[in-house]
């Protein structure tokens, strides 16, 4: 079984590259004209935030004057918050610039910050929001209320999580199957081929058709959500940038001006997508969630959150949830299934063939006599959380945490990765162990643990849980079925994650043998 690798001590990073982090390529003259406006900026920034609370705040390490923690964070957050929890407890305060960041590090934690309504918004000065993602995932207070409310409304009449979603999902994977099929065995670069599959399941919900392969618009959503993983998984979500830091996002030399094209871009494709739908409405049917929401939009007062800049966020939301992480999650099971061929691919295969057979499709009803499949799909939840530490959350107002005062302004960031490592909740963490989800000699699937969270907890966790472990059990169901999951000849599955804001494979060919 694999083990993971505990990262190195974060005292020992390159500071001068993880203070300058988000700034991309660019000469030496360059980085200390920036490096000294950054400095600047941030030292005042430091001056104007307060200090004094009415409560204990929580502990921490304390960084350097101005830039706080930053240069000490490592290469993996989660990894240096769960080692910092070691010494300071499960809440952990760091500085990052003038911001009071907030790691969770245990379950208890987490379901005490994340129940309270002080702990329901967004911050506004993450590098995602300057970029201009304005949908349910970044927006806050009423918007973000009734936006979450329509969009869940009108996603299940378009079939979300139901029969008909089904379908569309198996009608997919028929394609994708096709396309293993025809390699004939041959190395295939999985991430390649996942990529456009999974995202034509929110191409057609938003959209209202899949497109082609071979499609322009295909290719161009495809180009975007693999800059966007880039991004992702070189990028670190902690890059806070306190106003006026945050006009840095402008330059053209930063990393965080590089997604803030990628989404531009985006909102243009998809701007020019509603005005398609908008010139050919139709008033007593809804072809898709585009058309559903310009008629929100139409019958809704001046003044309301149901705007095009709304719209164009939920869409970007959409695909960035609903896309990136399902194929993300279904990337991993297939390279584990590689990987660990007898324990996990094998046993899944039996399972299959004694269930399902050969005759007919794998379907989602299936599941429930699926034991060992179901309990492959929580461990690789645990083991491999896509985001390690979740989306953050920003204090509204001064609150109480674990007998702590959490300040307003205050940055919250859930270590899910710390949760689902808990050797106090889980029996050898870092060993990929779908039986510790099994009752019953293997024979029955115990309930869903509380303290597996990849979805986070509260009002703003995911609400596409549903949906993507149905993607996730159809997607696997099917390919296994069909093929044996290997690696390239003379060639060993890299199963070490590449952790940012994101926990992502390493790009590799598999090879997909009919059986």
């Amino acid at each position: 079984m694999f083990t993971n690798t505990v990262e190195e001590d974060p005292r020992t990073v390159d500071s001068s590259a993880t203070v300058l982090g988000f700034i991309g390529d660019h000469s030496y003259s360059t980085t200390l004209l920036t490096g000294a406006i950054v400095l600047c900026i941030l030292r005042f920034a430091w001056n104007q935030a307060g200090t004094r609370y009415s409560g204990k705040l929580p502990p921490g390490p304390r960084g350097l004057p101005f830039i706080g923690y930053l240069p000490f964070m490592g290469k993996d957050a989660h990894v240096t918050f769960w080692k910092l929890s070691k010494t300071y407890g499960p809440i952990v305060r760091v500085r990052v610039g003038a911001v009071n960041l907030i790691a969770l590090n245990d379950f208890d934690s987490i379901k005490e910050g994340f129940m309270k309504k002080e702990l329901l918004n967004r911050p506004q000065n993450l590098v995602l929001q300057q970029s201009g993602i304005n949908g349910i995932v970044t927006i806050n207070g009423e918007a973000w209320v009734d936006n979450r409310k329509y969009c869940l409304h009108a996603l299940s009449d378009l079939g979300f999580g139901k029969t008909s979603m089904e379908q569309h999902i198996k009608k997919e994977i028929g394609q994708l199957i096709a396309k293993m099929s025809a390699s004939s065995g041959s190395p295939m670069p999985i991430h390649d081929d996942l990529v456009p599959s999974i995202s034509n399941i929110i191409t057609a919900l938003v959209f209202g058709s899949r497109y082609p392969y071979n499609d322009w618009r295909r290719l161009f959503l495809d180009d975007t959500l693999k800059k966007v993983l880039k991004f992702l998984t070189t990028s670190n979500i902690l890059t806070i940038l306190p106003a006026p830091l945050n006009k840095l996002v402008s330059l053209p030399f930063t990393k965080a001006s590089s997604i803030t094209t990628v989404v531009s871009d985006m909102q243009e494709f998809v701007r020019k997508e509603v005005e398609l739908h908008r010139a050919t409405l139709e008033e007593h049917s809804n072809r898709d969630f585009i058309d559903g929401y310009l008629k929100k939009m139409n019958e809704s007062p001046p003044g309301s959150h149901f705007t095009l800049n709304h719209l164009l966020g939920n869409i970007i939301s959409f695909f960035g949830a609903g896309s990136v992480s399902v194929e993300l999650n279904i990337h991993w099971h297939l390279l584990n299934c590689a990987h660990r061929l007898h324990d996990v691919q094998e046993r899944i295969q039996k399972e299959i063939d004694e269930v399902i057979g050969q005759e007919r499709a794998p379907a989602w009803e299936d599941r429930s006599r699926m034991n060992f499949t179901m309990a492959t799909i929580w461990e690789m939840h645990r083991w491999r959380p896509i985001a390690p530490m979740g989306v953050p959350r920003c204090v509204s107002e001064d609150t109480y945490v674990g007998g702590y005062v959490l300040p307003a302004g205050s940055v919250v960031m859930p270590n899910l990765w710390a949760v689902h490592m808990n050797p106090d909740v889980w029996n050898n963490p870092e060993e990929f162990n779908p039986e510790r989800f099994l009752q019953n000699n293997g024979t029955k699937l115990g309930d869903k643990p509380e303290h597996l969270i990849p979805f986070t907890l509260g009002k703003r966790m995911c609400p596409g849980e549903t949906l993507a472990t149905m993607e996730i059990f159809l997607y696997l169901t099917s390919i296994l079925q069909k093929f044996n999951v290997l690696p390239e000849e003379g060639k060993s599955i890299d199963m070490v994650a590449r952790s940012k804001t994101v926990m992502a494979p390493v790009p590799q060919h598999l090879r997909f043998v009919a059986r």
